[in-house]
């Protein structure tokens, strides 16, 4: 087991095959990432979902284990395991009873493909035979479609269809599996079964559950259409036989009727629709003649007359007493119990002949049989797709280990990490670390703990997708950085497509940013007041200039006629007796700015020598940007990487934080070609002047302070030497108030 330092932290190294079975010793403490989203991954869909076997969106380190230990028991020779090829030697194919017959299957599915006599098998002709037999008829999905079968059995197939919910094959098309299939014979048996029970035998023309024969569906279906109301009608009588005083509440209808508004048909309809059947009386007989019988149901009185109460009660009937009406029920419940007890309504549909010949014809053997075939290819099929995983495992597993137990793809040059999206060229620069973002608000919340500048790029293209991508800015300045800047985003295919700020995470970028901020803030406080008091002092000189302008206007009116053309004479200067305001203003302004220099000058000129001031200056300056370069240094080594993949749902385990050669690869300034011309030179000069002055600097600070300690220690000595030993020194003689200083 062998560890490399990626960046500033120590990673395993995995580079060959044992160095991926170390995966599964190594302590999850020492891994890198112990959970991530599969969405983060650019990778083979199928591979992903094979790996997160518990398919809930996340792959963990269990997951990872378990690909790994699938792997390794199904690979004879893994001398190729670590170079991510979808190609596998059928001789470095492991087979036995635990592992299946993996090279069984690779050998039928090259001969199927026609290939003879190879040694090896790839994913793509493993593919290649899938897509041959999703596009078969009889493709191991276990769903039949009419087309797989006989006419007859295809007749068969298409009723089925017709009554139960279709499934879709691999091809496309819509079938049936034995699921349908065993529902609908089931259906078909018991329709019939119950059909028969209700049917009448020879020599019959009545009996209980037809007791008016053939045309009891039909008088059934008359006399449940209404039957609640007449049940109504009824119980309204014996209501008012059993309390008479109910009948002026059974009369107020008139007085509803009398409300409605005639040339609404509708609410009138409404009324007559939720009206009794008739006027109920105290005594329990339902009249039947038309002008008694609600105009609503009159209609159906009259067929419940002819198909149900007239076969029922024997004679033309012109009333129907309560027990008469019992009579009736009591008929037809026979029919009713029958009709509740149907069974197979979703065959019902199709004709009773039809139905007799797919319950004994040999149909759904036929179907049977197809589905059996069919069973036989989904053994192939899966075979064939444990293959698969066996190639991708492959091809993957190892890469998806380096960007997972490790991250040695993120911190390379010539490579990119499986969760990298693209790079951006904006602002004359390369940011060449991007991560997909899915809520845009929530990783916000937990990259701020980067203390990274991270820009969020809305990427758009003709045919990609609209998707958001976080992009730390790691070298430089943030120069013309901001919200709405557009640029161009170059994904890991190379498909170039639009890319668009649409929000920011400002943090310091460089140690010079850093101390530039306090400096830019106070310029940025000094030109708002500055911005304020002009704006201040243009309002009071406007202000003044229509006061004087009225004023003059004033006394121009007052003035004698004969001496206006003189008062009119613009005064010297061309504009106006006014223009001396502003001019005013200004000569003030530079006078009080050359008195502040002049007075500067003189304090300056007053001193005996420059360097304490010098010194003082220096060391308020250092006193200033020391914390102020603590504070950035401290913050810009807390930068991590890490944050990011967090806010996107990584577990991260290590700290990512950068080095100098990382943030100079993540955020570069391509230089201009050397053979070029024209291009801007480097300021060597500039560089040199700005070197000497600050060496002057410091070495004026350096003889200020040796001047200033010479000149303590002469002051010193001197104060020493001069001060009489404390033992001889005279006792002061008390002086009268008014007495003269001695000499």
């Amino acid at each position: 087991m062998r560890f490399s330092k990626f960046g500033k932290t120590y990673q395993l190294s995995i580079e060959t095959a044992d160095d991926l079975r170390q995966v599964l010793t190594l302590d999850e403490s020492h891994w890198v990432a112990t959970s991530a989203p599969v969405s983060a991954f650019r990778c083979d869909p199928e591979f992903l979902k094979s790996v997160d076997t518990d398919n809930n969106g996340r792959i963990c380190s269990d997951d990872l284990k378990e690909a790994v230990r699938w792997l390794v028991a199904r690979i004879e020779d893994d001398a190729r395991l670590s170079e991510g090829d979808d190609t596998i030697a059928l001789s470095a194919v492991r087979e036995n009873a635990e592992t299946g017959e993996l090279r069984t299957t690779a050998r039928y599915v090259l001969q199927s493909l026609g290939i003879e006599g190879p040694d090896s098998i790839s994913l793509g002709q493993v593919r290649d035979f899938l897509a041959n037999v999703k596009a078969q008829i009889l493709n191991g999905d276990g769903i039949i479609v009419p087309e797989a079968a006989d006419p007859e059995t295809a007749d068969f197939i298409k009723a089925i269809l017709s009554c139960q919910d279709s499934v879709q094959d691999a091809s496309g098309k819509q079938g049936i599996s034995d699921v349908q299939l065993k529902a609908f014979t089931d259906a078909v048996a018991a329709f019939l079964a119950w059909k028969s029970k209700g049917e009448l035998a020879d020599g019959e023309t009545r009996s209980r559950q037809l007791p008016l024969g053939d045309a009891t569906a039909a008088a059934f279906e008359t006399y449940r259409t209404h039957a609640d109301k007449v049940d109504a009608f009824f119980a309204l009588c014996r209501i008012m036989q059993y309390e008479p005083h109910t009948v002026p509440l059974m009369e107020k209808s008139e007085k509803l009727l009398e409300q409605l508004d005639p040339s609404r048909p509708d609410t009138v309809s409404a009324y007559l629709h939720a009206a009794p059947l008739a006027r109920p009386q105290p005594t329990d007989v339902l009249p039947l003649n038309e002008s008694t019988v609600n105009p609503s149901y009159r209609a159906w009185v009259a067929q419940l007359r002819e198909t149900v109460l007239n076969p029922i009660l024997g004679a033309d009937v012109d009333y129907l007493t309560e027990a008469d009406w019992l009579q009736v029920k009591a008929t037809l419940a026979g029919y009713e119990s029958h009709i509740s007890a149907k069974k197979g309504v979703s065959v019902e549909k199709l004709p009773l002949e039809k139905l007799q010949a797919y319950r004994d014809g040999p149909q759904a053997a036929a179907v049977r049989t197809l589905i059996e075939a069919d069973a036989k290819v989904a053994g192939k099929v899966k075979a064939a797709r444990e293959l698969e995983r066996l190639l991708l495992y492959h091809r993957y597993l190892a890469e998806l280990a380096n960007n997972f137990v490790s991250f040695p793809a993120l911190y390379a040059r010539d490579r990119h990490a499986l969760f990298e999206m693209g790079a951006t060229v904006m602002d004359q620069r390369w940011f060449r670390f991007a991560v997909k973002v899915e809520n845009r608000a929530e990783h916000g919340k937990i990259a701020k703990a980067s203390n990274l500048f991270v820009m969020y790029l809305e990427v758009t293209g003709k045919e990609a997708e609209k998707y958001t991508v976080a992009v730390p800015v790691t070298h430089g300045t943030k120069a013309n950085l901001s919200v709405d800047k557009r640029g161009v985003f170059f994904d890991i295919g190379g498909r170039e497509l639009d890319a668009k700020v649409v929000d920011i995470i400002e943090n310091p970028i460089s140690i010079r940013e850093a101390l530039a901020a306090p400096f830019v803030r106070l310029w940025s406080y000094a030109v708002g007041k500055v911005e304020a008091w002009s704006s201040t002092a243009e309002k009071g000189l406007l202000k003044e200039f229509d006061h004087t302008q009225t004023a003059l206007q004033q006394t121009q009116a007052a003035a004698p006629a004969q001496q206006a053309p003189a008062q009119q004479a613009p005064p010297q200067g061309g504009m106006g007796g006014i223009s001396g305001l502003p001019i005013m203003s200004l000569s003030v302004a530079a006078a009080a700015l050359g008195s502040a220099f002049a007075f500067i000058t003189k304090t300056f000129s007053s001193l005996k020598s420059a360097w304490p001031v010098i010194f003082a200056l220096a060391a308020a300056a250092i006193a200033v940007m020391m914390p102020i370069t603590i504070i950035a240094f401290t913050k810009l080594r807390k930068q991590d990487l890490s944050a990011l993949l967090e806010g996107c749902g990584w577990a991260i385990n290590a700290r990512m934080r950068l080095d100098r050669a990382q943030r100079r690869h993540f955020t570069a300034r391509v230089p201009y070609p050397k053979d070029a011309e024209g291009t801007p030179k480097r300021r060597w000069g500039l560089a040199v002047l700005v070197l000497v002055l600050v060496a002057l600097l410091a070495a004026a600070v350096t003889a200020g302070l040796r001047a200033a300690r010479a000149r303590c220690r002469a002051a010193a000595q001197a104060a020493a030497a001069a001060a009489p030993p404390a033992t001889h020194a005279p006792q002061p003689t008390q002086l009268p108030a008014d007495s003269p200083p001695s000499p």
